[in-house]
């Protein structure tokens, strides 16, 4: 498993606001002359990227920026090149200064400045203990040898215990929205609270407790549709039908799948966590598959990624149908069921209900043996 990290999670679309100049200055014995600092934000729905070289134990970046964008700089460590980072930091960018001050590098490095940027460094303080916790669990696996990082006793011993500590950050998380209804950080923190496994239902409180000028953002829209797509699709519900196109171009229904249990697998080629549960995937698949199991798999590739998705298929020995619109995070079936991070899966029944929801590694074959004896 790829090094996983805990942040903030720094995904969100940018808030159409007005226009605005953005400054952002670093100063601090952290900076040492002649480093290279990078930066990378989306704007206008591309990904930027800029440098500036530290002189005087400083850098300065400045543009122009229409409401608030997730960002992150890096210190010596080109982002378009390195698969994992080691020296960077995630805030946000928005209309105004700010600062960054570092005594030893920039991943310790202190954020002051901008609302946004204020909140950000409130809610982490206020997860540190955990966040501790969770990165300690994280290191843990990842001292692990490689085959037992791929050991599906061991990863859903992993995922337990991480789902334990999300678990345990959900009051911290809902207490910050209840006192900072207005912060696009709240915003994020729903949207993190969904992601990380929260009932649905604690979601949309947090949701609501939000005000209007957040809630009437492109990303608190785009959240209000989420969260009610995920309502009409919580366990025990039956599940809505759809119609996607296979590797082919045959269009196969969900509702085909009626008389079996089916698992609707979302996934992705360019999703490291997706790659490294298809082993679990197809152990669930070959040892059910002869007893009313079988798997859909719905990608969310889009055109551009469409060989590497036909080339994953063939590398994981995916057995089961394919089907995409490649569309990615805009597949019609990721919209209809709330999808907001992958790896993700629906287990059906045979009279198309909805009886779980997210079932990975042992956990999934438990459920199967149960359900198959």
């Amino acid at each position: 498993m790829k090094k996983i990290t805990l942040a903030l999670a720094l995904v969100a679309p940018l808030i159409s606001l007005a226009q605005g100049t953005f400054t952002i200055k670093g100063t601090g014995a952290g900076f040492k002359n002649g480093d290279k600092i990078y930066l990378t934000y989306k704007a206008d729905g591309k990904t930027k990227i800029d440098s500036a070289m530290v002189a005087g134990n400083s850098f300065h970046f400045t543009g122009n920026i229409a409401g608030i964008t997730p960002a992150s700089l890096y210190q010596n460590e080109n982002p378009m090149v390195i698969e994992v980072a080691y020296n960077t930091i995630g805030f946000y960018i928005e209309p105004g200064d700010i600062l960054f001050t570092a005594t030893d590098s920039l991943k310790h490095a202190a954020i002051s400045g901008t609302s946004t940027n204020r909140d950000l460094v409130a809610y982490t303080a206020s997860l540190k203990t955990l966040q501790d916790r969770y990165i300690g669990l994280v290191n843990r696996f990842e001292s692990l040898s490689a085959d037992k990082q791929k050991d599906i006793n061991e990863v859903a011993d992993f995922r337990k215990n991480r789902q334990l500590v999300f678990t345990e950050m959900e009051p911290v998380k809902l207490g910050f929205i209840k006192t900072h209804p207005n912060s696009y950080i709240s915003l994020v923190t729903v949207v993190d609270l969904m992601r990380s496994g929260a009932p649905i239902q604690q979601v949309a409180a947090a949701y609501a407790m939000l005000t209007p000028d957040v809630q009437n953002t492109p990303l608190g829209k785009k959240t209000a549709t989420d969260i009610a797509s995920r309502v009409k699709s919580t366990v025990n519900s039956m599940a809505v039908d759809f119609t996607l196109p296979d590797t082919k171009g045959k269009m196969i229904r969900l509702s085909d799948y009626k008389g079996k249990y089916v698992l609707v697998d979302f996934w992705a080629s360019w999703c490291l966590p997706c790659r490294a549960e298809n082993p679990n995937v197809i152990l669930a698949y070959n040892k059910f598959k002869d007893k009313g199991f079988t798997v859909l798999g719905v990608s969310l590739d889009d055109a551009q990624t469409k060989k590497a998705w036909l080339k994953a298929i063939k590398d994981d020995g995916l057995k089961w149908a394919q089907v995409s619109d490649l569309k990615g995070w805009k597949n019609e079936a990721v919209l209809l069921y709330g999808v907001t991070s992958i790896p993700a899966n629906l287990l059906i029944d045979p009279s198309g209900k909805i009886i779980a929801r997210d079932v990975k590694d042992k956990v999934l074959l438990d459920k199967l043996s149960e359900l198959l004896k």
